[in-house]
Order: C-alpha cells, then sequence, then structure tokens
C-alpha cells in the first residue's frame, strides 16, 4: 500500500516539475508561444524549489530502508520530464541562466553514474573470484621498511635535482602560460565566467590547478616584458627568479607528489622487483626532471598518461572495479591537460582485442568477451568524461565541449571517420550478424598470435636498430635533427619511413646506455613464455604496440616527435628497463643459484648512484643526450631555453650593462638581461638605436635562416645579416650544452658589417 501511494506521489510530483519547467521555458522558445504565461520567473524558480523539496522529502520518507541506488533511481525517473522540457529549451534559446546549463548537463552525468552502478556487479567474472583486496596500512607493511626507504630517496632525488636551477632559465612558451591562461583561467573561475575558463586547445586545465599557486605570491603583469620604441626589455629583473619559482616549484611538488603512484601501480602488478627497478630508472631520467621544472602541459601529461595505462592494466590482471575507474579518472585529467592524450582511447579498444587473444579465459566466447569489454570500457570513458566535466567549467556551459575533447579534437580528425567505421561494423556484426565476421576474424589472428608477437617485437627492435645504425654512420639517409628542426613540416623533406624512424632518434638518445641497452632486451623476454599466465610479458607486448601506434599516429599525421612531444614515452621506457632488468636478474639467480632478498635492494640502490652521477653531469636536463649520441649531435633540436640565463648573466657583468642595447633570437636572454633587449627585425631601428651585442642560439638557425631567406633576396633597407651570426667563429661568450658543441649559446659584439 505504501509502495503504490509513493509512485502515485512521485508520478504526481514528476507531472508537475514537468509543467513547471515547460511554462518556464515556453517565453524564451519560440515554437512555445503559446504557453507563455508570464514573463515572471519568480514564479517558476519557487515552484521548481516547492516541487523539489516535497519530491527529495517523499523519497527518504517512504525508502528509509532502501539502497541509495533505489532513491537515485526515483529521483532520476521523477525529474526526467523537467529535464527533458529543459533540454529543448536550452536547445532552442540561449537566454537562460547558466545554472539551467549546469543541471542539465549534471543530470547526465548523475544518470550515468547510476548506469555504471548497476553495470559493476553483473561485470564480475562468476568462476574467478578476485584477489582479497589489502588495506593501506597491511600494503605499506608488506613491502617492508627498506622498500620504503629506497621509494621515498628515489622520490627525493627527483625532487631536489628538480630544485637545482628552477629559476635559471626561461623556457619557450612559457609566458603563454603565466602571462595570460592561468590568470585567465582564475580570473574567470573567480568572477564566474564559465565560458571562458576554456583559456587555450591544449587545454591545459591541471596545468592551472597545480601552477595557480604562483598567483597567489606574484602578478606576472609586474614581471610582463615592456616594449618601447622597438627595444624589449623585462621588468623587476632584480626579482624574475622569484617569480619562476612562485610558479615552477609548486608545479615540481604536485608532480613529486604522484610519482609514488608509479611504484604503487607496478608493484600491485609486477611486483616489487620490478617496481623497485622501474621506479629507480624513471626517478633518475633527466628528460623527466627536465620537462617537470617547465609550464606546460607536458610537465603534467607525462604523469597522468601512463599512469592510466597502468591503472587499466592493474584492472585487466585484478579485476577490481576500482582501478578501472581510477584509471578512467587519471584518463579524464590526462585529457584536461593535452588532447593528445586521445591516444589512450584507441589504444584501449584495442586492448579488448589483445586481451581475448593473450589472457582471456578458457572457454570464454568471443562475443560474451566482447560485450563484456566494451562495458567495462564504457566506465572507463565514463570515469574519465566525468572528471574532465566537473573540472572543467566551460563544459558546464557548453557539454559539446566533451566532443572537442575527444572524438572530434583536432589531435583525432583522421582517425575518428575509421574508427568509427570500425566501432559500428563491430556493433551491427554483434547485433544482426551474432558475431560471425568478428568471430571468424579474431579466430584467424589467434591463429598466428605468435607470429603476430614476434612480428611486434621484430618491427620494435629493428627500428631501434636501423634508426643507431643511421646516427652511427653520420645520418645517412636521412638527417634526424635536420629533419626535426621542423616537427609539423616533416613530410615535405622525408618519405613516410624517414618520418617514423626520426620519432624513434630521440627516444633511443633521451634515456642512459643503460636503458637503452635494456630497452633492446625488452622484446626477447615475450617470445619464450605463454603471455596468457605472464603478465610482464603482456605488458612489454602491450607497449611496444603502444609506443609503435603513437609513431605511427604521429607519422600518419605529418608530425615528427621531438623530445617533448613524446614525454610520456619516457616512463614506458623506465618501466621496458625495470621489466628486462628483473628478467636477466630473475634468470641470474636461478643461474647461480643465489636467493639473497637484499639483492634487488642493492641493484635498486645501484641504479639510484648511478643515475644521479648522470644527473650531476648534466646541468640542462631536458637537453640530456645519450654518451652513445656522437657529439656532432644533440637530442634537444627546438630547444626550450636553456643556456639564456648564463648568456644574460654575462652581458649583465659587462660596463654600463644597463645602458647596453642586444638582439637576440629568443626573449629568454631579455627576462633576466638588466639592458635593452630586441628580437624583432626592424633592421633601421636597430642601426638607430646603436646595437651593441647579438645572442644567437644554435636550435634557432634554421627558423632565422627560412625567416631572412626572402629579406636576403628582397634586400631589405638595413638588412643585418643576422644568420651569419651562427657561423661566425671567436664569439664574445660561448656556452656549451652539456658539453655538445653542436647545442650552445653565443654572444658576439655587434658588427655593423654583418
Amino acid at each position: 500500500m505504501p509502495s503504490n501511494q509513493e509512485n502515485r506521489l512521485l508520478l504526481i510530483l514528476s507531472l508537475l516539475l514537468g509543467a513547471n519547467a515547460l511554462l518556464f521555458i515556453a517565453p524564451r522558445v519560440a515554437s512555445l508561444g503559446l504557453l507563455s504565461l508570464t514573463e515572471n520567473n519568480l514564479y517558476f524558480y519557487e515552484g521548481f524549489a516547492f516541487f523539489g523539496v516535497i519530491l527529495i522529502g517523499t523519497l527518504f520518507y517512504y525508502n528509509q530502508s532502501i539502497s541509495w541506488q533505489t532513491i537515485l533511481r526515483k529521483f532520476l525517473f521523477a525529474t526526467f520530464p523537467a529535464w527533458l522540457f529543459l533540454t529543448y529549451g536550452l536547445m532552442e534559446s540561449k537566454k537562460f541562466h547558466y545554472l539551467f546549463q549546469i543541471t542539465q548537463s549534471a543530470y547526465l552525468m548523475l544518470f550515468g553514474f547510476f548506469i555504471v552502478t548497476l553495470a559493476i556487479p553483473h561485470l564480475r567474472l562468476p568462476h574467478k573470484s578476485p584477489i582479497p583486496s589489502e588495506s593501506i596500512r597491511g600494503w605499506f607493511h608488506s613491502q617492508g621498511t627498506l622498500t620504503l626507504l629506497l621509494v621515498s630517496i628515489g622520490t627525493l632525488i627527483f625532487f631536489c635535482f628538480g630544485l637545482i636551477h628552477i629559476t635559471k632559465f626561461a623556457a619557450v612558451d612559457e609566458p603563454l602560460w603565466y602571462n595570460n591562461r592561468i590568470s585567465k583561467y582564475w580570473k574567470n573561475i573567480g568572477e564566474r565566467d564559465w565560458k571562458r575558463t576554456s583559456m587555450s586547445d591544449k587545454p591545459g586545465i591541471t596545468l592551472a590547478w597545480a601552477a595557480g599557486p604562483g598567483l597567489w605570491f606574484k602578478t606576472p603583469k609586474e614581471y610582463r616584458s615592456i616594449q618601447y620604441e622597438g627595444k624589449e626589455f623585462s621588468a623587476n629583473q632584480n626579482s624574475i627568479e622569484n617569480f619562476y619559482l612562485a610558479f615552477r616549484l609548486p608545479l615540481l611538488i604536485i608532480i613529486t607528489l604522484l610519482l609514488p603512484f608509479f611504484y604503487f601501480f607496478i608493484e600491485r602488478l609486477l611486483g616489487k622487483t620490478t617496481a623497485l627497478f622501474s621506479y629507480a630508472f624513471l626517478v633518475t631520467s633527466p628528460i623527466l626532471i627536465g620537462i617537470s621544472k617547465i609550464i606546460n602541459p607536458d610537465s603534467l601529461l607525462w604523469i597522468f598518461a601512463p599512469l592510466s595505462i597502468l591503472s587499466y592494466f592493474l584492472f585487466l590482471n585484478k579485476r577490481f572495479f576500482r582501478y578501472l575507474i581510477l584509471s578512467g579518472v587519471l584518463l579524464g585529467l590526462a585529457l584536461l591537460t593535452k588532447y593528445v592524450a586521445n591516444i589512450l582511447l584507441i589504444f584501449f579498444i584495442g586492448l579488448i582485442f589483445l586481451e581475448y587473444l593473450y589472457h582471456r579465459r578458457e572457454h570464454e566466447l568471443f562475443k560474451t568477451f566482447l560485450r563484456r569489454s566494451f562495458l567495462e570500457l564504457g566506465i572507463l570513458i565514463y570515469a574519465a568524461l566525468a572528471t574532465f566535466y566537473l573540472l572543467f567549467p566551460a563544459v558546464w556551459i557548453k557539454p559539446t565541449k566533451l566532443l572537442t575533447a575527444t572524438i572530434y579534437s583536432q589531435a583525432f580528425e583522421k582517425v575518428t571517420p575509421l574508427l568509427l567505421m570500425l566501432l559500428a561494423f563491430i556493433f551491427i556484426d554483434q547485433l544482426a550478424n551474432r558475431a560471425r565476421i568478428t568471430n571468424a576474424t579474431i579466430i584467424f589472428f589467434d591463429r598466428f598470435k605468435h607470429l603476430i608477437t614476434l612480428s611486434i617485437a621484430s618491427l620494435f627492435l629493428i627500428s631501434l636498430l636501423i634508426t643507431l645504425f643511421i646516427v652511427l654512420r653520420g645520418m645517412v639517409p636521412y638527417d634526424f635533427v635536420e629533419l626535426l628542426n621542423s616537427p609539423k613540416h616533416i613530410s615535405d623533406r622525408s618519405n613516410f619511413i624517414g618520418v617514423f624512424l626520426t620519432n624513434f632518434y630521440p627516444f633511443i638518445f633521451g634515456v642512459s646506455p643503460l636503458v637503452l641497452f635494456l630497452i633492446l632486451i625488452a622484446p626477447f623476454t615475450i617470445l619464450r613464455r605463454s603471455l596468457r599466465t605472464y603478465p610482464s610479458g603482456r605488458v612489454v607486448l602491450y607497449l611496444l604496440i603502444f609506443t609503435l601506434l603513437y609513431y605511427l599516429g604521429a607519422t600518419v599525421n605529418d608530425v615528427a616527435m621531438i623530445t617533448r612531444y613524446q614525454i610520456i614515452l619516457f616512463p614506458v621506457a623506465a618501466l621496458f628497463a625495470g621489466i628486462s632488468l628483473a628478467w636477466l636478474f630473475n634468470l641470474l639467480r636461478t643461474h647461480f643459484s643465489f636467493h639473497s632478498p637484499s639483492a634487488s635492494f642493492v641493484v635498486t640502490a645501484c641504479i639510484l648512484i648511478i643515475g644521479s652521477a648522470t644527473l650531476f653531469t648534466t646541468p640542462f636536463p631536458l637537453s640530456y643526450a645519450s654518451s652513445l649520441l656522437p657529439k656532432a649531435y644533440h637530442t634537444d633540436v627546438k630547444g626550450m631555453g636553456a643556456g639564456s640565463y648564463e648568456a644574460a648573466q654575462y652581458l649583465n657583468t659587462l660596463p654600463n650593462a644597463k645602458q647596453l642595447f642586444i638582439w637576440t633570437d629568443k626573449d629568454g636572454v631579455c627576462k633576466f638581461f638588466i639592458g635593452k633587449c630586441n628580437r624583432g627585425r626592424n633592421y633601421q631601428a636597430l642601426r638607430r638605436d646603436g646595437l651593441d651585442y647579438v645572442v644567437v642560439s644554435s636550435d634557432r638557425k634554421n627558423r632565422m635562416d627560412r625567416m631572412m631567406s626572402p629579406e636576403i633576396t628582397a634586400q631589405k633597407p638595413g638588412l643585418i645579416r643576422f644568420d651569419q651570426y651562427y657561423q661566425k667563429p671567436s664569439p664574445d661568450f660561448e656556452l656549451i650544452i652539456n658539453n655538445r658543441p653542436s647545442q650552445h649559446v653565443r654572444v658576439y659584439r655587434f658588427d655593423d658589417q654583418k
């Protein structure tokens, strides 16, 4: 009887809320003009409030001993008519307060959450009980004091080397973030201008959160470059380093605090030994330490994207849905950082088929497996989009940004049609043809899966070796350094194979020789054992495919992967190295019959010591290049500002430095120079104002040649041949980056004959 009363009351309230919503939108929607009763919104606001309170009271009164899922279900169905009318109104008119737009999209998020809570219990595997969960306290206890000490020391090493020279450089593109985008984001948050919180096409929201605390201490306006009559100089040079510290330190702290999650995920997935080795390689990576000092989305992308992959691997192995949801949350954070994280969606779809080939349960039908896997992927995608929605206020107002962040993003535009066609084909075959075609296809691949494994391992290994061979024989037939100088126009200067191999160059020489050696071993670890019972082998195979997919995607899009563009692969390199070293470690331990529990700790300590020694000899970590790379080449082709501080400090020591007038090819020098600085090419003005010094950097040579070429051809009045300074001998000052003559910053006294 009470149930019938409740249902009748809920039906009445649902109709009243729907009618209230319909009458509310009517004055603003032309097609509903006949239902327009009044322009006064107060009556409708009171109606929403009154009926809403009655609805909530009714739900709790009749459902005191019923689960919250039941209450949520009844709430969603009771408010559905109101939501439907409100959605129609928002589609037809923009004359509504933003709170209604937020309410409309929040309903969808809540409905998705409800569907997820219903789906998870039905997706648990009936014939395989998951390993019992372990408490946080129990996990810490199981690791042991020495393990936790090594993880802490590794994390501290990363943080300390991150602090070194953290204020003594001016990175390219950083001003776009601390001068404009971050402050704009928080300004619009404060003004509740949700639409304009979309500050960039990256979108860089997580960066605004991580570096935003700098606004508490410093005001970017006070440190912007001042331009006057063609000259440029920085305000507050005396405290510019404090300004950089205010923005970079919070970012470095956030990254450091997130680092131990790598150890946690890898330990849960592959065991303590592999986790220790991998973590030691990761925290001593010069490239990762270097990028973590820079206010740029890539500084956080290398954290969120690999962690999302590891969490998904962990779910596939352990079947705990918390890891699936956590993977989705991390994917959402990666998308909030940079839209290139969309490649994870393609990878996760591909993992469904790889899991069936290499990790399916005995006698499980592909049709059943496919349905369950896509539902699980749907939960992951929901968690990602919900995270994206909650932390990106612009999406509250314009939910279609969820599409521009995923399948309609610029990074996805060439892939989206093919992906949608493939998914449509699979679903049609599943529904209308009982998955006969996809089942036959997967059976075919299953028959040759060992050949597939061998092919993937061979392609990766051969690509590495060919790239290494080309470099060691003098960059023939592909000059990778030259090709990387214009990464977005590489297709004009090389063929498909050249573009593909170019991507491996920063990867191979951006890691230490030891890590490279272990990466070369990684493909061999998957060739002799059944991957179904070998988690490390599956992880290696899946990550080999991910790496090749990443490079193939860049090649198809005619983009070369400079170090910063492929930063998410450097944690993958550390994991490759850790798995290979653990594999060798176990082989040696079996061969020599030693079982000392402290051996892995000694090896980890050695990795940390060797890595620290490398970092001590690498003053510019983002420009790190392996000792295997000939001195004539370098990896940081599109430099991020290395050497600008040192050049400015030299100029500041000159007599009458404040009266000096310099020209430079990058404005990082201007941030620290106390005199007048210019980076434009108004040659007559430069001559008129008495140019004193010229500062050039090797990574800007190609750009300057390209920009000056038409001016030289046209004999522009007053032309100054800045392009000739890049080959000019005997500079007044020269800084060689990381002891590589091919990468340098030079200062010359201006010669008016040039």
